[in-house]
């Protein structure tokens, strides 16, 4: 079916915790929040909080969750009688689970337990209030954090240096694109981006800059196509509205909402794109420019956390961490005027998918991590 991952031989899934979170009452997450000393350790180890009604909710929220995570993986472990050092447990973001697991080794203490990190969880100043809830504690409980990129853990290490051992880049992946995508040849330079809509990602911005360049070039036409939902609803619909409203009529915009992988891949190979934008505040390694680059797409991105890593000399363009619209138009402009590079940018896209993000090479390095930290005593 659309949207949904498919399943490998050989995994099972047990959506049993889903199912646990979702029956949970809200009295019992309240009764377990006030009861524990986590909550009131960060409360006393972070007085900045204490005024800070955004912080003290995530902290609450952290709380709750991870000790209901605990609370199903004991049952998880009585229920199916399994051995804890036969276990490792793997979290996807370094968030609220990872510690709720990590708790749980109090009664379970063979048992593994590892964790990715990409943004949200791992960057503190991505928030008003830069805190992020029990980081010491949740480290403590984890054998290792793997960061999707390499300035991911230079800041894990420079912020906490007494964990310093236990942080170590693991880069992610996407399957290759099934062919190149072409480059535009009837005169309409064409731009994509996919990102859910959200403040962080600024898509507002790649508007801004394309109306910006549409302005200066009125002879020359722009068409951008835009992947992804709005976080909150009619989010999406208000900036086709505002494209409709606002470009000139040597540019157009589309925004057809969320793509899955195969039709986004169908989207790069059978349309061409000349380049693909990334303008977001704060970022990990963004698996849409993966996806991009895997089909040979040539990038614009903001020069943040792993964009930094994903987009060089060889494929892309880096804008400033804080870009105006004429910066992000002069981007685009250098790709109109420079069309022998901006072929040699397209062959270096897929390049360096094979040599960094490649899913098969980069996942069979991880999954031979894992296999070494079970064995670990």
């Amino acid at each position: 079916m659309d949207g949904l991952l498919r399943i490998p031989p050989g995994i099972d899934v047990d959506k049993s915790y889903s199912t646990f979170l979702r029956s949970t009452n809200k009295i019992g997450a309240v009764l377990k929040i006030s009861s524990s000393t986590f909550f009131y350790q960060d409360l006393l180890s972070n007085p900045r909080i204490w005024t800070k009604s955004s912080a003290l909710r995530r902290l609450a929220g952290y709380v709750a969750s991870a000790h209901l995570t605990q609370e199903w993986v004991e049952s998880w472990f009585k229920e199916r009688s399994v051995v804890d050092d036969d276990v490792v447990f793997y979290t996807y973001w370094f968030d609220s689970a990872t510690l709720g697991v990590g708790l749980a080794r109090r009664k379970f203490p063979r048992l593994k337990l590892v964790s990715r990190a990409h943004g949200y969880d791992l960057y503190e100043d991505r928030y008003p209030v830069p805190y992020l809830p029990c980081r010491s504690q949740a480290f403590k409980v984890t054998d290792a954090v793997f960061p999707d990129s390499y300035a991911g853990e230079a800041y894990l290490k420079k912020r906490y240096p007494n964990f310093q051992d236990k942080f170590e880049t693991a880069l992610l992946g996407v399957e290759e694109g099934r062919e190149e995508s072409p480059a535009s040849h009837d005169g309409i330079f064409r731009i994509a981006s996919c990102a859910v809509i959200r403040p962080v990602k600024r898509i507002d911005l790649i508007l801004d800059g394309l109306k910006y360049a549409a302005e200066i070039r009125p002879a020359q036409r722009f068409e951008w196509h835009h992947f992804g939902n709005g976080e909150l609803p009619g989010v999406r619909e208000s900036m086709q509205k505002r494209a409709d409203e606002t470009l000139p009529l040597n540019a157009r915009a589309y925004f057809p909402g969320y793509s899955s992988q195969p039709k986004l891949y169908d989207f790069y190979c059978e349309n061409p794109v000349d380049v693909f934008v990334n303008t977001s505040e704060s970022e990990g390694t963004p698996v849409s420019i993966m996806e991009a680059i895997s089909c040979g797409i040539p990038v614009i991105a903001t020069a943040v956390g792993g964009n930094r890593e994903i987009v060089t000399s060889q494929n892309g363009l880096l804008l400033g961490e804080d870009p105006k619209p004429e910066d992000v138009a002069q981007a685009l402009f250098w790709y109109i005027d420079h069309p022998v590079e901006a072929q040699a940018k397209r062959t270096g896209s897929r390049l360096l998918w094979q040599e960094r993000y490649n899913a098969r090479r980069n996942f069979e390095v991880f999954a031979d991590r894992l296999i070494t930290i079970r064995s670990m005593e």
